[in-house]
């Protein structure tokens, strides 16, 4: 009896702490047509066009992006913040958005270096 005591705690556990992403036709995050679900580190890539992209169940350490194109570019990137948050669309339709770990920033060539960490550039 115990044991599944803890087996359940442990499964809330991993549920509390995942990230939610929620992607609107409608803005300002009414109702939802699609939701995803991880840790951190992922692309949400639904099909279609969306109005608004709700993230939930993080806190103030992640960092969030919005996109106007599939696949979560940083050419597409048309939105960033931290934390828990409803994005509007701007000119164009949302296509995709990221999540990243808690202190995790995201550099120009597309790796991730924790917050503090030293960021060098290569490219002179």
């Amino acid at each position: 009896m115990q044991f599944s005591s803890l087996f359940a705690a442990l499964i809330m556990a991993v549920v509390v702490d995942s990230a939610m992403v929620q992607f609107s036709t409608g803005l300002n995050c009414q109702s939802f047509s699609e939701t995803y679900q991880g840790s951190c580190n992922f692309c949400s890539d639904p099909p279609g066009d969306w109005s608004s992209v709700l993230f939930s169940g993080i806190d103030s350490s992640n960092r969030v992006t919005v996109h106007n194109q599939n696949g979560c570019t940083s050419a597409s990137q048309v939105g960033q913040g931290y934390g828990p948050a409803c994005w509007n669309q701007g000119a164009t339709k949302l296509r995709s958005a990221w999540v990243a770990c808690p202190g995790q920033k995201l550099t120009d060539n597309q790796t991730f270096v924790a917050d503090g960490a030293a960021i060098v550039d290569e490219s002179q």
